[in-house]
């Protein structure tokens, strides 16, 4: 079972209230690398959710213009995912596992009617051609793609690039159930030492 959040929108207070401590699948290669190894970052960002969970604050996430115009043209590239696959597309804040276990996954929408959610990317003509010639998942999306079907169950994420000017590009990622496989270990483990550390210094208060 999982937990579908709706009546809040993704940016919004409410939204990284509920996102404070959790692990969400945009940060998964804070935790592991695409090819399965631990990350660098692994500590870092064990002490950033410590951290959250102990003052109940989401630490504020670096942001530049070219992020935030990428998240300013998100309406128009899934109007274009739509218009290209006659898909529905329904806008939802946040997905949780059944009891909250401590991550979740924050899609760029449902595809209505199936078992499937969708990643959006609004991007510069030179990434965009350089989708369009490789014609696969980006290696930088793929930890999030496959931690999204982990959390939902879901059978297929759809991949959606865009960028004015250019053909769109579109991809239907299935299920690797050997990395998802890795991915729920590493999380599992990464979740038991988190909740350790903030039962180690709450009994130091």
């Amino acid at each position: 079972m999982i937990e579908i959040v709706k009546n809040i929108k993704q940016g919004s207070p409410e939204w990284f209230d509920l996102r404070v401590g959790s692990v969400g699948a945009s940060s998964l290669s804070k935790i592991i690398t695409s090819t399965g190894k631990r990350s660098s970052q692994r500590k870092a960002y064990l002490y950033t959710l410590a951290g959250e969970i102990l003052t109940g604050k989401k630490t504020e996430s670096y942001s530049n213009q070219y992020m935030q115009d990428g998240i300013d043209r998100e309406p128009q590239t899934r109007m274009e995912f739509q218009l290209e696959t006659f898909k529905e597309v329904e806008e939802v804040a946040l997905i949780f596992p059944d009891g909250r276990p401590g991550f979740h996954c924050s899609p760029d929408g449902l595809i209505v009617g199936e078992k499937a959610g969708l990643e959006l990317k609004s991007v510069i003509p030179a990434t965009q051609v350089k989708y369009l010639d490789k014609g696969v998942l980006p290696t930088e999306y793929k930890l999030q793609v496959q931690m999204s079907l982990f959390v939902t169950g879901f059978e297929s994420w759809w991949f959606c690039s865009f960028c004015s000017g250019l053909p769109i590009f579109v991809l239907e990622v299935k299920r690797d159930e050997e990395l998802i496989s890795k991915i729920e270990e590493e999380l599992c483990l990464f979740v038991a030492e988190l909740n350790k550390l903030v039962s180690k210094l709450k009994e130091t208060e």
